[in-house]
């Protein structure tokens, strides 16, 4: 009798099986690289690319024998695995008339170049094809720069053609400094957040970013109670008159060079230094150091100051405060878990603030 039994309910448990397989059949998945972490693939694990060229909306710039060695992706309506919305998904008609599937607004890509399910041998291909992922919160953009004026800069804002590299965010919305600010000081913002809608702060955490940049560069400032995201000590900044992907409106915005796309190569953000009263003589020793180190200076009348040792994008790695006078006049500092580089130490009173650079070798 139980041999008579176990038949049906075989059957019943593979059907069950291909039911279940039925239902988390996917067409775009995320998945877990070694090296680059969270990745999107297709059904089969092959790794799927974006093309920074690709910057108007709803069309791709990898055309001809582009898509011989970068074969477009397409599904019509993509079945997508956890951790993806479908939402973010979209398909638009190329100029070849074929059809293409885009993520966030990214068209996507394979390589011809992955031999094998999780090949990853596109990323960074020529500084313009880098691996997709869920969740980038800086990507890289190349396209011409179009100012609100309908003029075309290049990257010294000149009137010319020029094809210039810039940091988007995930939508590719386009990411701008200011001329005017100083390192990790926001000089454009209104206190009341009144003029955010103009030039609004770039919020966002970082998450991930092109394997090309170095998540070390970044950083975050309060601004009028907001989290702002930094570059090389550069506040960042979105145009609130850039509508759709890879818009550039701002450049001409009051002048040309006022308003900058955030670039990879942009120099070191200047550091503000305003003098304390009666605070001369600093010494920093020994500088290069390699364990401890000690600051002096002379100070004319007592003053209650906090000395902070900073990184180079400016966040806090040591800080001590207390009274200072004439005969008070030295303070100390174990350096052993800094790494190899360059610091600052920033002295700051009542009414000043003086910064010193300190190295570690």
């Amino acid at each position: 009798m139980k041999k008579v039994l176990l038949l049906p309910k075989l059957l019943s448990f593979v059907a069950m099986i291909l039911f279940t397989t039925t239902l988390i059949a996917q067409d775009v998945k995320i998945s877990n690289d070694a090296s680059l972490g969270q990745i999107l693939t297709d059904a089969d694990g092959n790794t799927l690319y974006f093309f920074t060229k690709d910057a108007m909306p709803d069309a791709s710039a990898c055309t001809g024998g582009c898509v011989t060695n970068w074969p477009v992706f397409y599904k019509e309506s993509p079945a997508v695995g956890m951790g993806l919305d479908a939402g973010d998904f979209g398909n638009f008609e190329r100029a070849d008339g074929a059809m293409q599937t885009t993520y966030k607004g990214w068209p996507l890509y394979y390589f011809v170049n992955d031999a094998n399910t999780g090949d990853t041998n596109g990323e960074a291909k020529n500084n313009v094809w880098f691996v997709a992922k869920p969740d980038y919160g800086i990507m890289l953009m190349n396209d011409v720069l179009v100012g609100l004026d309908g003029e075309t800069y290049t990257g010294d804002y000149q009137l010319g053609t020029e094809n210039v590299q810039f940091f988007t965010d995930a939508v590719g919305r386009t990411l701008y400094t200011f001329k005017n600010d100083k390192y990790n000081q926001n000089n454009f913002t209104a206190d009341d957040f009144s003029n955010n809608g103009v030039w609004p702060v770039y919020e966002e955490d970082l998450q991930q970013i092109p394997s090309i940049l170095d998540a070390g560069l970044f950083g975050k400032i309060t601004v009028a109670g907001h989290q702002q995201m930094t570059y090389k000590g550069w506040p960042l900044y979105f145009f609130g008159q850039d509508e759709v992907r890879g818009e550039t409106k701002g450049v001409s915005v009051p002048s040309p060079g006022v308003w900058p796309v955030a670039v990879q190569d942009v120099a070191d953000a200047v550091v503000s230094v305003q003098e304390i009263e009666g605070l001369e003589q600093i010494e920093i020793y020994p500088n290069p150091f390699s364990e401890d180190f000690n600051i002096s200076f002379v100070l004319q009348k007592p003053e209650m100051l906090t000395i902070s040792i900073l990184n180079a994008i400016g966040q806090e790695m040591s800080k001590q405060q207390e009274m200072f006078s004439a005969a008070n006049n030295k303070v100390s500092f174990n350096g052993l878990h800094l790494t190899q580089g360059i610091y600052f130490v920033k002295i700051q009173g009542r009414k000043g603030v003086s910064v010193s650079t300190l190295i570690k070798n």
